[in-house]
């Protein structure tokens, strides 16, 4: 898998290029990915996403209980092979899994032959650690073991908050289903979270690296992800079933937050305050004045301030301008100094 960290990167982009037959094959992943979702939650908590910042802080918390009681945390082994920025490899996310148990016996009986070549293509300009390397080795780390550090991240990252985020891969997946009937596929695709451009033939979206995959009449999985972040996510290896992971556009919380404070809306005002609260998910500007029932161009005009002040920061990408929290922004909302 590669995984698309670097924003604001607008010299390399994910390059999909689609056939006739491929448009009339866009299609919607029936609901969450048990493993997408828990390789990319193990990425969201080694990051510092401000969208994350109440999960990461319940998490961390449940995972302190564990230890005192004598629990091992075995999280940091998966650390390794999922660091938070860069790449991992494709045989953590088996295709079209939508049972935990049944993707975690998909990664089991991966043969060693296909462990060393993602392994490697994921190692490229980095040395693999040696608990990497022993997994490619027949005396070495067992996938069995692997499986057990998976299945212990996935009740300590995922399970709690698996009702959650179903609720919230289905709100999104049955917005993206109407768009997908009533607009047509390129009108679809087009609107998808991070997309930059659509031509009529060819997807354009953010990435690390240029890529060009070419879909040849496989037509593509759409999969809403609650952890995904940022700009959509791919398989490594082109030989694969074509997906594309791609953030929700507005994913509900997993761990309430507080709402606005008196104070904050004593300090801003009662709509900038809501408009910081509401850029705890990114949008663009259009989406926020959707959220606050405000003109774009008042939302526009809030987002100035906001981030003349340092608590939002801004980028253009394509025709929109995307805000997100920097962290003062985010600890203004906490109560909390930065970090």
């Amino acid at each position: 898998m590669e995984f698309p960290w670097m924003l604001g990167v607008v010299f390399v982009s994910l390059r999909l290029v689609f056939g006739s037959s491929d448009l009339a094959g866009v299609r919607l992943a029936d609901g969450p990915d048990p493993l997408w979702e828990l390789v990319l939650a193990l990425i969201q908590a080694q990051t510092r996403d401000h969208r994350y910042v109440a999960w990461r802080r319940d998490v961390h918390r449940r995972l302190v209980t564990a230890r005192r009681a004598g629990v091992p945390a075995a999280i940091g082994a998966l650390r390794e092979l999922v660091p938070p920025h860069g790449d991992f490899p494709d045989f953590l996310t088996p295709p079209s899994t939508k049972d935990f148990d049944v993707g975690c016996e998909v990664i089991a009986g991966t043969p060693r032959t296909r462990l060393r070549i993602e392994i490697a293509a994921v190692f490229t300009n980095r040395t693999a650690p040696p608990s990497v390397r022993s997994l490619t080795t027949d005396a070495g780390t067992s996938l069995g073991e692997l499986i057990e550090v998976v299945r212990y991240a996935h009740g300590a990252l995922l399970a709690p908050y698996w009702s959650s985020i179903c609720d919230a891969v289905a709100a999104e997946r049955a917005r993206r289903a109407r768009a997908l009937t009533a607009s047509g596929a390129g009108e679809f695709l087009a609107g998808l979270p991070g997309s930059l451009l659509w031509d009529g033939e060819v997807l354009t979206t953010g990435y690390p690296v240029d890529r060009t995959v070419v879909l040849g009449g496989r037509g593509i999985t759409v999969v809403p992800t609650y952890f995904c972040s940022g700009d959509p996510v791919t398989f490594i290896d082109p030989d694969l079933p074509p997906v594309l992971v791609c953030p929700l556009a507005d994913a509900a919380g997993l761990v309430d937050s507080p709402p606005v404070s008196a104070g904050l809306a004593r300090l801003l005002g009662e709509t900038r305050a809501c408009c910081l609260d509401a850029l705890r998910t990114r949008m663009t500007t259009s989406e926020l004045a959707q959220r606050l029932d405000i003109t774009v161009g008042a939302a526009s005009k809030h987002a100035a301030v906001l981030r003349q002040n340092g608590l939002i920061a801004s980028t253009r990408r394509g025709g929109a301008v995307l805000h997100q929290l920097t962290r003062l922004g985010a600890a203004l909302l906490a109560g909390a100094e930065p970090e």
